[in-house]
């Protein structure tokens, strides 16, 4: 399959599926090269947990990202 065939389908999904191929696109890209990858996390990225983030408290948030960021370290 050519990039030109894959363009309509990947220009049709949703941004939470775009989100997603991409993140398989790197996790093969980074196998590929043998770059380690950090475990998976407990859940996946999904960008609909951000949509009216700007209406949340300060406090919501930092304990939002405090709670994942405990893995990165």
């Amino acid at each position: 399959m050519s990039i030109a065939q894959l363009l309509p389908a990947v220009v049709a999904l949703s941004h939470a599926d775009k989100f997603q191929l991409v993140q398989f696109v790197l996790a093969q890209l980074a196998q590929e090269d043998g770059v380690p990858l950090p475990p998976p996390t407990t859940a996946p990225f999904d960008p609909r947990s951000f949509f009216g983030v700007a209406h949340q408290s300060r406090q919501v948030i930092d304990e939002y990202l405090a709670n994942t960021r405990e893995g990165w370290l």
